[in-house]
């Protein structure tokens, strides 16, 4: 019944002009666990500086896991004041209960953000079906463009191309934000769905690059911080000039990039973590994860190995 009436009054979709390299901003902690408003200013500056196509606040990267409703408003009210009106602001409102993600809708809405990103409810281990009925709704009551955050690693479940093409005919729906781990789905999902919708997935890697930049793809890509600063704006800038060879060098020191810090912290280091200590080691004082996940930036020799990989990579 959900299906038919979201159908009878769908519009495709609207569409939105978010495009190329989104940065997701970690959100900043002090020693003792505060939000720390000073920090994220600053991050947000740097973000901007570096040209950033767009930022998100309170995503995967900006751990709103670790926060509470009000500390998540807080990040959003500061954002707003922080990133300049032309640059696109996207907000995380992804929750456990869908109760608090129609809270933080409401809430980003009346601030004026651009849009929202919303996962379905970690651990709910939701049927398709159930899951359509939730962006529906969730579309029904939240007055902004929505993004479906397909991120497995949090919720659980990977969702299928399908699915994800169901949810693009929900009015409110506008895009997808793809962070399944197999390589097949994603690209699967650019091909399909890349097209016609506003599909961000990591096209500034080896596997999608070419779908992206030479099929056409996709929009770009909401990334975890901006480890290589301005040049992953300049790769965008660079596919959207033609120039699609000077932009694969940059998807290939990106690799380069992430092979080097993995080789210092191992690959089950929490990425929320990396961002903060890579901005760190950029120069950028981005604070420190809440507890229980620990600071790299602790770990001195990390340090200086990961401030080598950055002067190396940056510019």
């Amino acid at each position: 019944m959900i299906e038919q009436v979201v159908q009878d009054r769908a519009r495709g979709g609207a569409d939105v002009p978010w495009k190329g390299y989104i940065a997701a901003a970690p959100t900043p902690f002090d020693r003792d666990g505060g939000v720390d408003t000073a920090r994220l200013r600053a991050v947000l500056a740097w973000f901007q500086d570096q040209g950033a196509h767009g930022v998100v606040v309170n995503g995967t990267t900006g751990e709103w896991v670790a926060q509470t409703v009000e500390e998540r408003q807080t990040v959003l009210e500061v954002a707003r004041d922080a990133v300049a009106p032309e640059t696109p602001l996207l907000v995380g409102i992804g929750s456990i209960r869908p109760e608090e993600s129609v809270a933080l809708g409401q809430h980003a809405a009346s601030a004026g953000v651009d849009g929202a990103l919303l996962t379905i409810p970690p651990s709910r281990w939701l049927r398709d079906d159930e899951i359509f009925a939730f962006y529906a709704e969730m579309a029904l009551r939240i007055p902004l463009p929505l993004v479906v955050y397909n991120v497995p690693v949090v919720t659980g479940y990977d969702i299928p191309t399908a699915l994800l093409a169901r949810l693009l005919t929900i009015d409110g729906i506008v895009g997808v934000k793809d962070n399944t781990p197999s390589v097949d789905r994603r690209v699967a999902t650019l091909r399909q769905l890349g097209e016609d919708h506003a599909v961000f997935s990591d096209v500034l890697e080896p596997s999608s690059f070419s779908v992206f930049a030479e099929e056409h793809r996709g929009r770009g890509q909401i990334g975890s911080g901006m480890p290589l600063g301005r040049r992953l704006a300049d790769a965008f800038e660079l596919v959207w000039a033609g120039d699609v060879e000077r932009a694969r060098v940059v998807v290939d020191d990106l690799t380069a990039f992430k092979t080097a810090v993995v080789e210092v912290l191992g690959p089950r280091q929490p990425w929320h973590a990396q961002s903060k200590a890579l901005m760190v080691a950029a120069g950028v004082d981005a604070g420190y994860p809440r507890f229980p996940t620990a600071s790299i930036r602790d770990d001195e020799p990390a340090m200086a190995r990961l401030e080598t990989i950055v002067k190396r990579y940056l510019s």
